[in-house]
């Protein structure tokens, strides 16, 4: 009876990969959500720095850049413009690179 039972192969699984990607997708997509908040808390603190000091603070604009950048890249993935999972899995992509695409959308 074991015998007729379907022996599960690595090489060769027995499921569709899109659910596999369906997994990646809803688990980015709630490390996006996260991010918003934070990002949201950098800006309240931006409008005070504009307020008392007039100018903002260059080093919460990298920082919101950075993950700025890390959620587009996330929403790249979730929306199938590209195949590559975020980060951890690849590298996080430089603010450059970023913007030559926005770029290259319009």
């Amino acid at each position: 009876m074991i015998s007729n039972l379907k022996k599960f192969n690595i090489n060769k699984p027995n499921f569709n990969p899109a659910l596999i990607r369906l997994l990646y997708m809803v688990a980015f997509g709630i490390v996006a959500y996260i991010l918003i908040w934070p990002l949201l808390a950098l800006s309240v603190i931006q409008f005070g720095f504009q307020l008392f000091e007039g100018i903002p603070n260059a080093r919460l604009v990298n920082l919101s850049n950075q993950i700025i950048v890390y959620i587009v890249q996330i929403f790249d993935y979730i929306t199938y413009q590209t195949d590559q999972k975020p980060y951890p899995f690849s590298a996080l992509p430089s603010k450059t690179g970023n913007k030559t695409k926005a770029k290259s959308k319009k």
